[in-house]
C-alpha cells in the first residue's frame, strides 16, 4: 500500500450537470470555484492530483493535469476513474483516491482514513456514512484498470456493480448533526445551502 501522503488522486469533474443547468466544476464557491476548492482540499491530503473532465476543454487547471474520460456520451464516474488509473500506471502507487467535484465538505482526512484500512493490492476501500456507501469516494487499485476497461466496454456503468465484483471494504465516517461531509450539490438550491454552510465555518 502506498504511503497515505503520496497516494495519487483524481477529482471527478466530468458530470453532465443536467439538474444544475451548467458546468458544476466552474460554479463560484468561496474564493474560487467548486473545482479550485476541491483541488486545494484534496491536494492537502494526497499525492499528485489529476482532474477528470468529459471533454478536453482545459489543458490544465491551477497546475493539475486534465485527463479526459473517453469523450462521446457521458459514461459516468467509472470512465473518469479508468482515465486516472491509466494516467498513474507505471508509478509506485498501488491505489488512487477519487472524489467528486460537487462535494465540497468531504473529510479533510479522507485519504488518510481510507489508507489506514491497509488495503491489499486488489482491494477497493470506499467511504460510508450512516450505512450509506459513497463509492465515488474510494481508493481504487491500479491492478483493476484492465478489468474496469473491459467492464465499460461491455456497456456496464454502475459504480457499485464494479465495486461489488472485487474485494472491498468500507470505512465509516460520522455525520454530526446536519453536517454531512458527503453533502453533494446538484441544484441551485443546494449550491446556495453549501455557500451558506461554507461561509459559517
Amino acid at each position: 500500500m502506498t504511503k497515505p501522503d503520496r497516494i495519487p488522486a483524481v477529482i471527478l469533474a466530468g458530470g453532465a450537470s443536467r439538474r444544475m443547468g451548467e458546468d458544476k466544476a466552474m460554479l463560484a464557491f468561496g474564493d474560487g470555484t467548486l473545482l479550485s476548492h476541491a483541488l486545494a482540499r484534496l491536494s492537502a491530503q494526497s499525492g499528485p492530483v489529476v482532474i477528470s473532465r468529459h471533454d478536453g476543454a482545459m489543458a490544465e487547471f491551477a497546475g493539475a493535469p486534465i485527463v479526459t474520460d473517453g469523450g462521446g456520451e457521458h459514461n459516468g464516474p467509472l470512465s473518469g476513474i479508468l482515465s486516472a488509473l491509466r494516467h498513474f500506471e507505471g508509478g509506485s502507487a498501488s491505489h488512487i483516491a477519487s472524489i467528486a467535484v460537487d462535494t465540497p465538505f468531504f473529510p479533510a482526512d479522507f485519504v488518510d482514513r481510507l489508507a489506514a484500512a491497509a488495503p491489499t493490492p486488489n482491494e477497493i476501500i470506499a467511504a460510508r456514512s450512516n450505512d450509506r456507501v459513497h463509492p465515488v469516494f474510494a481508493l481504487w487499485p491500479l491492478l483493476l484498470a484492465d478489468d474496469l476497461a473491459a467492464w465499460l466496454a461491455d456497456g456496464n456503468r454502475r459504480l457499485m456493480g464494479f465495486l461489488e465484483r472485487h474485494p472491498h471494504r468500507f470505512v465509516d465516517f460520522e455525520i454530526t448533526g446536519d453536517s454531512d461531509p458527503f453533502f453533494n450539490i446538484n441544484t441551485p438550491e443546494e449550491l446556495e445551502q453549501a455557500r451558506i454552510r461554507f461561509g459559517s465555518l
